[in-house]
């Protein structure tokens, strides 16, 4: 491949992110990014060392920049909730497989990380309503009170014409 090949190459990101090369700048023997610009252009950088593919028309790029501009700084010890305001204790770690995050720790209980919110506190989503009184047709118990109202249950109602009494009956 000849570096000429990039000079007007489209360029889009994973997340979408699109504009053209209009310099390659290089240290050494190495290439090490590509300068670029949008449809306004705005100009950007892509490191070398993020791209993903060179395709025919384009080439794929994953957004580190704007990734890492949008990241936060995770403190532990921040306080944490449920979605009803209940404090659950504080936040003492987080479990990481590779560069994913896969479970906080709160005293001893573990949360999926995905369930989490963190700001100032860390909100625990709630993962699982359960129903808090019975959802009847016509007399005819259909789904019974503490039932967890999960995608099962909630094929159950909308198949038995009561999906919003279910949902209702979880609040």
């Amino acid at each position: 491949m000849n570096i000429s090949f990039f000079y007007g190459m489209k360029v889009e990101s994973t997340a979408g992110k699109n504009g053209y090369v209009i310099g390659v700048n290089v240290r050494g023997d190495r290439l090490e990014c590509l300068k670029c610009a949008d449809g306004n252009e705005n100009e950007f950088l892509i490191d070398a060392q993020n791209i993903v593919k060179y395709c025919e028309d384009k080439i794929i790029f994953e957004d580190r920049e704007a990734a890492i501009r949008d990241s936060v700084p995770m403190r532990l010890g921040k306080p944490v909730f449920d979605c009803n305001g209940i404090y659950l204790g504080n936040l003492t770690d987080f479990s990481v497989d590779c560069d994913t995050l896969t479970a906080a720790h709160v005293g001893k209980k573990k949360f999926p990380a995905n369930e989490i919110v963190c700001g100032d506190a860390v909100i625990v989503k709630d993962r699982e309503r359960v129903l808090k009184s019975d959802v009847k047709k016509d007399g005819k118990v259909i789904l019974k009170r503490g039932t967890p109202l999960n995608d099962e249950a909630l094929q159950i109602a909308r198949r038995e014409g009561e999906y919003v009494q279910a949902n209702l009956k979880s609040l």
